[in-house]
């Protein structure tokens, strides 16, 4: 079995391109981040392992894909009592106009459906999963009238004191015996994986020493801001906000489609080797996710985005 090319290769499937849809699942967790159109399409009976749905802000293409994610976990060939909870940004009036559609429109459902309004800094404890996790929010800035969440999974791990680093096995086992586990160990909080849904740059505090970072690139430059939204990142400013949090890997969502991959390729690796930026990129461009350490990946995406086309038709035609 070959080893993954990049950090949660196997635990992740998504999809995003600016405006169009943007979403995130993430198998270990059973969470699915955002609920772009096409969720249900791509997953299939796979939407009956969603336990949890974050959403980051109420926009279309974040949220158009809950009305058909209810409808094939209500009625697909899966287990239909599985219960779903989505969580929200509080006051989020988009937001609460498709809670709206919804309880409307989804009166008899097989399954319990829990909507909860949260608010940055909240904490929702993971308490289905193995080991001691919880899920922390944090305001993210992208529209000025609504409340936007970004989302942390935490990790609570333990490690050797500070004081006791550069001891011999059989020196802390001395001093284990002598006071006890606790003397020489502590529980610290890592962030295992975060999630920013669309923003202008998310501050490095909140996101400090993360393994694994989705963040939002709309634009490769602040230029191409051509209607000066300022809702949104462009490249390079995520770049040294990754390399400033000392983010491990990080991965760009939400990428305009007025840029081709080898371009937002060849602007990443030009702009790490000019800043001197070593964190790992990748970029989820489309449903492909593109590890930027590896560019014979541009080309096999090409091969497997070629449109088919009719043999016995002229050349060119497509099918």
């Amino acid at each position: 079995m070959s080893s993954p090319l990049f950090p949660l290769q196997d635990q992740l499937k998504g999809f995003s391109r600016a405006l169009f849809s943007t979403w995130i699942y993430h198998k270990r967790f059973n969470i699915l981040f955002d609920c772009g159109e096409g969720v249900a399409t791509s997953l299939l009976n796979r939407v009956f392992g969603i336990r949890r749905v974050f959403l980051s802000h109420g926009h279309a293409d974040h949220i158009a894909g809950l009305v058909n994610l209810l409808n094939i976990r209500n009625l697909g060939a899966g287990d239909q009592t599985a219960p779903l909870q989505i969580y929200y940004p509080n006051n989020n009036k988009l937001l609460e106009y498709m809670l709206d559609y919804l309880t409307r429109t989804q009166k008899d459902l097989s399954f319990e459906l829990t909507w909860i309004p949260l608010e940055p800094g909240q904490i929702i404890k993971l308490e289905d999963q193995k080991g001691y996790l919880y899920i922390k929010t944090f305001e993210t800035k992208h529209s000025q009238r609504q409340l936007s969440l970004g989302y942390n999974i935490i990790e609570t791990r333990r490690r050797l004191k500070p004081e006791y680093t550069g001891l011999t096995q059989n020196e802390l086992n001395r001093i284990i015996w002598e006071k006890g586990k606790e003397e020489v160990a502590e529980n610290f909080d890592k962030i295992i994986f975060s999630y920013g849904g669309d923003s202008k740059p998310i501050e490095p505090s909140d996101i400090k020493d993360s393994l694994f970072l989705c963040h939002e690139a709309t634009y490769l430059s602040q230029e191409d801001d051509e209607r000066d939204f300022q809702q949104h990142s462009f490249l390079e400013e995520v770049l040294v906000n990754a390399k400033e949090a000392n983010v491990e890997t990080l991965l760009l969502i939400h990428t305009s489609l007025r840029y081709n991959l080898e371009e937002i390729y060849d602007f990443v690796n030009n702009t790490k080797l000019k800043l001197g930026i070593t964190n790992k990129v990748v970029i989820l461009f489309g449903e492909y996710f593109i590890d930027t350490d590896q560019p014979l990946m541009i080309k096999k995406y090409k091969n497997r985005s070629k449109p088919m086309t009719n043999n016995n038709s002229e050349e060119g035609n497509v099918r």
